[in-house]
C-alpha cells in the first residue's frame, strides 16, 4: 500500500546519480512526462530538462545541491516526450543510497503558475501605466489651472479696461453734450449781433463737434446695446433708410434700384442704421445731381473662420452688394475707410459712418468689404450669416 501511494501520489519523484543518470522514477512522474519508466531509466537526467533548465542545472542547481545538500521551491520547466514544457515546483535533497550519493527530486506541477505570473505582471504594468497617466493627468490639470488663473487675470484686466472705456465713452458722448449745446446757443445769439468772421468759424466748428459727439453716441450705443435679433426683411430696411434720407435732405437726390432682397436674422434698428450711412455716403460723394445706387443680394457659401489659418467651415451667408455711380476712391484704401475718423475726401463728414457699419456687421457675426475705382463707382459688400 505504501508503495502504491508513492507510485501514484499527487507528486512526481525522480532520482539521479552524481554522473547524471536517472536511477529511479515513480509512475506519476513518468505519466506527467509522457514516458514509460523503462524509456527513462538509465537515461541522462538532462533528457527531461528544457534548454533553459539544462543551463540552470549546470550552472546553479547541481553546484548548489552539492554544496548545501538540498534546495527548496525551485521553479523550472521539464521537457515531456512530445516537446511540451511542464512547469514544476521542485524540492531536492542529496542522500546516501546503497553506498552511493544520489539526488532525490520531488515536484508538483504548477501549470497555472505561469498564467498567474503573467496576470500579475500585466496587472502591475496596468497599475504602473495608470499611475503614470494619473501623474500626467495631474500635470495637465496643474497646467490647466495655471492657464485658468492667467486667463482669469487677463479677463479681469479686460473687464477693467472695458469699464474704463465705457466711462470714457460716456464722458465724451454725454458730459460734452450740454457744454456744446450752450456753446452753440450763445454763439448763435452773438452771430446775429456781429459780422465777425471768427464768430462764424466758431459756430461752424461747434456744429462739427456736435456732429462728432452725435456719431460717437451711435458708436457707443452699438457697443452697449443688446442685440435684438429677429427675421428681418431687407426690402423693408432699405425702404426705411431711403425714407429717412429723403426726410432729412428734403429733395429727391437718390435714384435707388432694388427688389426681392433676401431676409436675414438680425437687429432691425442696427441694420437700418447701417443702410442709412451707406446710402448717405453715396449721396455725399455723388458724381451727378442724383446718386444712382443698386442693391442686390445672393446667398453664397463662405468660410466662417477669417482669422485662423487653415481652418475651414463653410456656411450660408447673405451677400449684400450696394453699388453707386459716385466719384469713387483709390482701391488701396479699401480697408482704411472702415477705420474711425478716416476721411479720404475733404467734406463735412466725421469719418465715422463706415466705422459704424463695420461694427454693425461684426455684431451680426458678419463682415464688410469695399471695392472702388476712382471716378467710376464704389461697391460696399456686406456678408451676414444666413440663420433662419
Amino acid at each position: 500500500m505504501h508503495e502504491t501511494l508513492y507510485e501514484k501520489g499527487p507528486f512526481g519523484f525522480f532520482a539521479f546519480s552524481d554522473n547524471g543518470l536517472l536511477i529511479l522514477l515513480n509512475e506519476t512522474a513518468a505519466q506527467e512526462l509522457k514516458y514509460t519508466r523503462e524509456q527513462l531509466h538509465g537515461s541522462d537526467v538532462e533528457k527531461i530538462f528544457t534548454l533553459p533548465t539544462r543551463i540552470f542545472y549546470q550552472t546553479h542547481f547541481f553546484p548548489l545541491i552539492k554544496m548545501h545538500g538540498n534546495a527548496e521551491e525551485i521553479f523550472i520547466s521539464l521537457r515531456c516526450s512530445d516537446g511540451e514544457q511542464l512547469p514544476v515546483l521542485l524540492n531536492a535533497r542529496r542522500i546516501q543510497w546503497e553506498e552511493n550519493t544520489v539526488t532525490c527530486c520531488a515536484f508538483i506541477v504548477v501549470r497555472n503558475r505561469k498564467k498567474f505570473e503573467d496576470e500579475l505582471v500585466a496587472a502591475r504594468k496596468t497599475a504602473e501605466k495608470a499611475l503614470n497617466e494619473n501623474i500626467e493627468l495631474l500635470n495637465v490639470k496643474n497646467e490647466l489651472q495655471q492657464h485658468a488663473s492667467e486667463l482669469d487675470r487677463q479677463v479681469q484686466q479686460v473687464n477693467r479696461q472695458n469699464e474704463e472705456l465705457q466711462q470714457f465713452s460716456h464722458v465724451i458722448t454725454h458730459s460734452l453734450k450740454e457744454p456744446l449745446r450752450k456753446l452753440m446757443m450763445f454763439s448763435s445769439m452773438l452771430e446775429g449781433r456781429s459780422d465777425d468772421v471768427n464768430l462764424s468759424r466758431l459756430l461752424r466748428s461747434a456744429h462739427q463737434l456736435s456732429a462728432v459727439v452725435a456719431s460717437l453716441q451711435q458708436y457707443v450705443w452699438l457697443n452697449e446695446k443688446r442685440n435684438d435679433f429677429s427675421q428681418v426683411d431687407l426690402n423693408v430696411i432699405v425702404a426705411g433708410a431711403e425714407k429717412q434720407l429723403k426726410e432729412e435732405s428734403g429733395e429727391a437726390i437718390l435714384n435707388l434700384k432694388y427688389g426681392n432682397l433676401e431676409s436675414v436674422h438680425g437687429d432691425a434698428d442696427q441694420l437700418q442704421l447701417m443702410m442709412f450711412h451707406i446710402l448717405a455716403n453715396s449721396i455725399k460723394f455723388k458724381k451727378h445731381e442724383t446718386a444712382g445706387v443698386t442693391i442686390t443680394t445672393v446667398i453664397i457659401k463662405q468660410n466662417k473662420f477669417r482669422n485662423i489659418e487653415n481652418k475651414y467651415q463653410y456656411e450660408d451667408y447673405v451677400k449684400i452688394e450696394i453699388t453707386d455711380d459716385g466719384i469713387g476712391f483709390e482701391n488701396v484704401y479699401n480697408k482704411q475707410i472702415f477705420e474711425l475718423f478716416q476721411k479720404l475726401h475733404n467734406n463735412d463728414g466725421q469719418g465715422l459712418g463706415l466705422a459704424l457699419c463695420k461694427r454693425i456687421a461684426e455684431n451680426h457675426e458678419g463682415f464688410i468689404e469695399a471695392e472702388s475705382e476712382k471716378g467710376m463707382y464704389t461697391r460696399i459688400i456686406i456678408w451676414l450669416p444666413l440663420k433662419k
